[in-house]
Protein backbone atom coordinates (compact mmCIF):
# COMPACT_ATOMS: atom_id res chain seq x y z
CA UNK A 1 0.00 0.00 0.00
CA UNK A 2 1.22 3.66 -0.66
CA UNK A 3 0.52 6.76 0.36
CA UNK A 4 2.42 9.02 -1.75
CA UNK A 5 1.56 9.63 -5.85
CA UNK A 6 3.68 10.15 -8.15
CA UNK A 7 4.01 13.91 -9.45
CA UNK A 8 4.00 12.71 -13.61
CA UNK A 9 3.59 14.69 -16.54
CA UNK A 10 2.76 12.67 -19.64
CA UNK A 11 2.02 13.48 -23.24
CA UNK A 12 -2.30 13.40 -23.62
CA UNK A 13 -4.14 12.09 -26.44
CA UNK A 14 -7.07 13.79 -26.31
CA UNK A 15 -9.73 10.99 -26.72
CA UNK A 16 -12.41 9.11 -25.12
CA UNK A 17 -10.61 6.42 -22.97
CA UNK A 18 -12.26 3.10 -21.03
CA UNK A 19 -12.72 3.81 -17.67
CA UNK A 20 -10.22 0.71 -16.89
CA UNK A 21 -7.16 2.49 -17.74
CA UNK A 22 -7.74 5.74 -15.46
CA UNK A 23 -8.31 6.26 -11.85
CA UNK A 24 -10.51 8.27 -10.33
CA UNK A 25 -9.12 12.14 -9.03
CA UNK A 26 -13.13 13.31 -7.93
CA UNK A 27 -16.50 13.45 -8.61
CA UNK A 28 -18.74 16.20 -9.38
CA UNK A 29 -20.37 17.03 -5.97
CA UNK A 30 -22.48 20.29 -7.29
CA UNK A 31 -22.80 23.55 -9.63
CA UNK A 32 -21.10 26.70 -7.95
CA UNK A 33 -23.13 29.48 -9.35
CA UNK A 34 -24.36 30.89 -12.53
CA UNK A 35 -21.64 30.36 -15.02
CA UNK A 36 -20.74 26.39 -15.16
CA UNK A 37 -18.46 26.54 -12.28
CA UNK A 38 -18.54 23.17 -10.33
CA UNK A 39 -17.48 22.07 -7.26
CA UNK A 40 -15.60 18.68 -7.21
CA UNK A 41 -14.81 16.45 -3.84
CA UNK A 42 -11.40 15.17 -4.50
CA UNK A 43 -10.06 11.63 -3.95
CA UNK A 44 -6.49 12.35 -4.54
CA UNK A 45 -4.07 12.84 -1.50
CA UNK A 46 -1.86 14.73 -3.66
CA UNK A 47 -4.10 16.84 -6.01
CA UNK A 48 -1.79 18.89 -7.26
CA UNK A 49 1.01 16.27 -8.71
CA UNK A 50 -0.90 15.86 -12.13
CA UNK A 51 -2.03 17.15 -15.04
CA UNK A 52 -4.91 19.60 -15.22
CA UNK A 53 -5.26 20.35 -18.63
CA UNK A 54 -7.71 17.60 -19.41
CA UNK A 55 -10.08 15.30 -17.10
CA UNK A 56 -11.97 12.48 -18.58
CA UNK A 57 -15.26 12.36 -17.29
CA UNK A 58 -17.82 9.33 -16.55
CA UNK A 59 -20.90 8.58 -14.62
CA UNK A 60 -20.77 5.17 -12.84
CA UNK A 61 -21.51 2.54 -14.27
CA UNK A 62 -20.52 4.05 -17.70
CA UNK A 63 -17.45 1.92 -19.53
CA UNK A 64 -15.73 5.24 -21.34
CA UNK A 65 -15.20 8.40 -20.08
CA UNK A 66 -15.23 11.40 -22.84
CA UNK A 67 -12.25 14.34 -22.18
CA UNK A 68 -13.04 17.96 -20.85
CA UNK A 69 -10.71 20.68 -21.28
CA UNK A 70 -9.85 22.68 -18.15
CA UNK A 71 -10.55 25.68 -17.69
CA UNK A 72 -10.73 26.58 -14.20
CA UNK A 73 -8.89 24.38 -11.25
CA UNK A 74 -8.24 25.62 -7.60
CA UNK A 75 -8.61 24.74 -4.23
CA UNK A 76 -11.97 25.72 -2.57
CA UNK A 77 -12.48 25.09 1.22
CA UNK A 78 -15.25 26.82 2.82
CA UNK A 79 -14.78 27.45 7.16
CA UNK A 80 -17.05 24.66 7.27
CA UNK A 81 -15.01 22.39 4.89
CA UNK A 82 -11.59 23.10 6.91
CA UNK A 83 -13.25 21.65 9.62
CA UNK A 84 -13.98 18.47 8.58
CA UNK A 85 -11.02 15.83 8.37
CA UNK A 86 -9.81 14.41 4.45
CA UNK A 87 -12.09 17.16 2.70
CA UNK A 88 -10.28 18.38 -0.60
CA UNK A 89 -12.64 20.38 -2.94
CA UNK A 90 -11.75 21.99 -5.97
CA UNK A 91 -13.18 24.67 -7.79
CA UNK A 92 -14.19 23.36 -11.62
CA UNK A 93 -14.85 25.37 -15.32
CA UNK A 94 -14.50 23.13 -18.37
CA UNK A 95 -14.45 24.80 -21.76
CA UNK A 96 -17.94 25.23 -23.55
CA UNK A 97 -19.73 25.38 -19.89
CA UNK A 98 -21.10 28.33 -19.37
CA UNK A 99 -24.69 28.03 -17.47
CA UNK A 100 -25.95 26.10 -14.39
CA UNK A 101 -27.72 24.18 -16.29
CA UNK A 102 -24.53 23.10 -18.30
CA UNK A 103 -22.93 22.71 -15.15
CA UNK A 104 -26.05 20.59 -13.16
CA UNK A 105 -25.37 17.97 -16.12
CA UNK A 106 -22.06 17.41 -14.03
CA UNK A 107 -23.52 16.75 -11.33
CA UNK A 108 -22.06 13.59 -9.76
CA UNK A 109 -19.61 12.54 -12.81
CA UNK A 110 -16.22 11.19 -12.11
CA UNK A 111 -13.22 12.94 -12.72
CA UNK A 112 -10.81 10.71 -13.76
CA UNK A 113 -6.97 11.13 -15.39
CA UNK A 114 -4.77 8.65 -17.14
CA UNK A 115 -3.31 5.46 -14.73
CA UNK A 116 -0.54 5.84 -17.04
CA UNK A 117 0.37 9.29 -14.65
CA UNK A 118 0.83 6.88 -11.64
CA UNK A 119 4.46 4.73 -11.34
CA UNK A 120 4.20 0.98 -10.72
CA UNK A 121 3.82 0.09 -7.84
CA UNK A 122 5.17 -3.89 -6.24
CA UNK A 123 2.33 -6.05 -6.18
CA UNK A 124 0.18 -6.25 -3.63
CA UNK A 125 0.35 -1.99 -3.17
CA UNK A 126 -1.89 0.06 -4.14
CA UNK A 127 -2.47 4.10 -4.10
CA UNK A 128 -4.23 5.45 -1.91
CA UNK A 129 -6.27 6.92 -4.76
CA UNK A 130 -7.25 3.79 -6.37
CA UNK A 131 -9.14 2.92 -3.09
CA UNK A 132 -11.38 6.58 -2.09
CA UNK A 133 -14.76 5.47 -2.74
CA UNK A 134 -14.40 1.45 -2.35
CA UNK A 135 -16.67 -0.76 -0.77
CA UNK A 136 -15.29 -2.47 2.26
CA UNK A 137 -15.67 -5.87 3.68
CA UNK A 138 -13.74 -7.73 6.27
CA UNK A 139 -12.49 -11.04 6.44
CA UNK A 140 -15.56 -13.00 6.38
CA UNK A 141 -16.82 -10.74 3.49
CA UNK A 142 -19.28 -8.69 5.50
CA UNK A 143 -19.96 -5.70 3.86
CA UNK A 144 -19.12 -3.07 6.33
CA UNK A 145 -19.85 0.02 4.43
CA UNK A 146 -17.99 2.16 1.62
CA UNK A 147 -14.14 3.58 2.45
CA UNK A 148 -15.12 7.92 3.15
CA UNK A 149 -11.45 9.11 3.61
CA UNK A 150 -7.97 8.60 4.44
CA UNK A 151 -6.60 10.26 7.50
CA UNK A 152 -3.20 11.02 7.72
CA UNK A 153 -1.47 10.42 11.27
CA UNK A 154 1.72 10.23 12.94
CA UNK A 155 2.16 6.64 13.42
CA UNK A 156 -0.37 5.00 10.55
CA UNK A 157 -3.15 6.78 8.69
CA UNK A 158 -6.57 6.10 9.09
CA UNK A 159 -9.04 4.48 6.76
CA UNK A 160 -12.10 6.00 7.94
CA UNK A 161 -15.35 3.63 7.02
CA UNK A 162 -18.69 4.66 6.95
CA UNK A 163 -22.05 2.42 6.98
CA UNK A 164 -25.04 3.10 6.05
CA UNK A 165 -25.97 4.32 9.23
CA UNK A 166 -23.63 7.15 8.85
CA UNK A 167 -21.48 5.76 11.47
CA UNK A 168 -17.59 5.86 10.53
CA UNK A 169 -15.23 3.48 12.13
CA UNK A 170 -11.58 5.03 12.08
CA UNK A 171 -9.45 1.53 10.56
CA UNK A 172 -5.43 1.97 11.26
CA UNK A 173 -3.59 1.35 8.02
CA UNK A 174 -1.95 -1.96 9.03
CA UNK A 175 -5.32 -4.05 9.20
CA UNK A 176 -5.83 -3.51 5.41
CA UNK A 177 -5.09 -6.57 3.44
CA UNK A 178 -5.79 -5.78 0.44
CA UNK A 179 -7.63 -3.67 -2.51
CA UNK A 180 -9.38 -5.81 -5.05
CA UNK A 181 -9.89 -3.93 -8.25
CA UNK A 182 -11.68 -6.08 -10.21
CA UNK A 183 -15.37 -4.87 -8.76
CA UNK A 184 -16.98 -1.61 -9.70
CA UNK A 185 -15.96 0.28 -7.11
CA UNK A 186 -13.16 -1.60 -6.00
CA UNK A 187 -13.37 -4.16 -2.74
CA UNK A 188 -11.04 -3.05 0.13
CA UNK A 189 -10.80 -5.99 2.81
CA UNK A 190 -10.15 -5.54 6.18
CA UNK A 191 -8.79 -7.86 8.43
CA UNK A 192 -9.11 -5.92 11.75
CA UNK A 193 -10.25 -7.03 15.60
CA UNK A 194 -13.91 -6.60 16.12
CA UNK A 195 -13.71 -4.15 19.00
CA UNK A 196 -12.83 -1.41 15.67
CA UNK A 197 -15.75 -1.93 14.60
CA UNK A 198 -17.60 0.11 17.03
CA UNK A 199 -18.60 3.41 16.05
CA UNK A 200 -17.98 5.04 19.40
CA UNK A 201 -14.42 4.83 18.90
CA UNK A 202 -14.53 7.61 16.36
CA UNK A 203 -15.52 10.10 18.94
CA UNK A 204 -12.89 12.49 20.08
CA UNK A 205 -10.58 11.61 16.89
CA UNK A 206 -8.97 14.82 14.87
Amino acid sequence: MESPEGSQTRPLLIEPLPVSALFLWGRVARPQGLRGYVIGDVFSTQPEAYDWSVFWVAFTYEPEARPLRVEVCRPYLTPKDEKEPGRRRYLLRFAGYRSRSDAEALRQAGLYLPKAYLPPLPEGQFYYVEAEGAQVVDANGQRRGILAFIQPGAAYDFFVVRNEKGEEFWIPAPFVVRLERGTVPPTLVIEAPEGLWDPSLAAGLP
